[in-house]
């Protein structure tokens, strides 16, 4: 249970930390690509083995780490577009109810049993998102960019609700069954952050080419904080799935972080809750707490 705490806390400081970035002004691209850079040289430092990059190369989890890194790196880019046209609350729902994709995985390809008990647990978790996130309106505001309407404003939580899924279900995949050994979570996870930090340097160089964007420390310092978290929710997942039930771990790793992040937003930022609001943490922390007893 010590590594799905981790793995709630990190998830939780990483929504915390990406709201200063936009009370700071930190540069998004520069900031989540410093994130990366720093997640893998933790990953790298603390790993109980080493390799040589001969060694790497031939790894049967090598092209799910670079894919799994560039799509970890490319879902921020559609989650902060997602936001500002389709609203904030929209795509937090979105993303958070992408949950049900490992899930059914772990139960299609892994051979978990759905029990009657695990289904009705995961209704609940998904009713309760849902409750929390709920608001009386659109905490972003405003209408979308001309340019943005219709179809686009359908398909850009679509695309949240899929990339955060296919995320999570390719680290599932790698650590049943690409991953030989513990002791190689780390590699995986250097080489992970290493191919989200090239996507996100191209992101930012094209980002400041176009608007003549500077790096600043506060996007250094942010940005190494948010890897210092990210680097502890991934280390919290991977050892987290070794002892617990993709179908399992994935629905109290994501309640718990919207609850965790929940409760921060009234104590950091003094946001408003509503009674059903309440009324979701509720029902979340009861499903967490039969949901672990499955």
């Amino acid at each position: 249970m010590w590594y799905l705490l981790a793995a709630v806390i990190g998830s939780s400081s990483l929504v915390i930390i990406l709201k200063v970035f936009d009370l700071r002004r930190v540069d998004m691209y520069a900031g989540i690509t410093v994130n990366y850079i720093v997640g893998a040289l933790l990953a790298f430092a603390f790993a109980p083995v080493r390799l040589a990059p001969a060694q790497v190369a031939a790894s049967p989890w090598l092209a799910v780490a670079l894919v799994t890194g560039a799509c970890f790196m490319l879902s921020f880019a559609v989650y902060a577009l997602s936001a500002q046209v389709s609203g904030v609350a929209v795509t937090t729902i979105s993303g958070r109810a992408a949950v049900v994709i490992p899930v059914a995985f772990a139960f299609l390809f892994l051979g978990e049993r759905p029990t009657p008990l695990k289904l009705t647990m995961l209704a609940l978790i998904l009713l309760s998102m849902f409750l929390i996130l709920k608001k009386k309106s659109d905490p972003s505001g405003g209408a979308a960019p001309a340019r943005f309407t219709g179809l686009m404003l359908f398909l850009l939580p679509v695309a949240v609700f899929l990339f955060n899924g296919v995320n999570d279900t390719l680290v599932q995949f790698a650590q049943r069954e690409r991953i030989p050994s513990e002791s190689l979570y780390p590699v995986f996870n250097g080489v992970m952050f290493t191919a989200g930090a090239v996507t996100g340097a191209i992101c930012w160089l094209v980002s400041r080419l176009r608007y003549r964007r500077r790096l600043h420390v506060r996007d250094l310092l942010w940005g190494s904080l948010l890897g210092f978290m990210n680097w502890i929710c991934m280390t919290g997942v991977f050892n987290g799935l070794t002892y617990l039930d993709g179908s399992v771990f994935y629905p109290l790793y994501y309640t718990g972080a919207i609850v965790i992040a929940t409760v921060a937003g009234v104590a950091i930022f003094h946001e408003k809750l509503s009674p059903l609001n309440y009324t979701g943490i509720g029902l979340a922390v009861a499903a967490i707490a039969v949901l672990s007893m499955a």
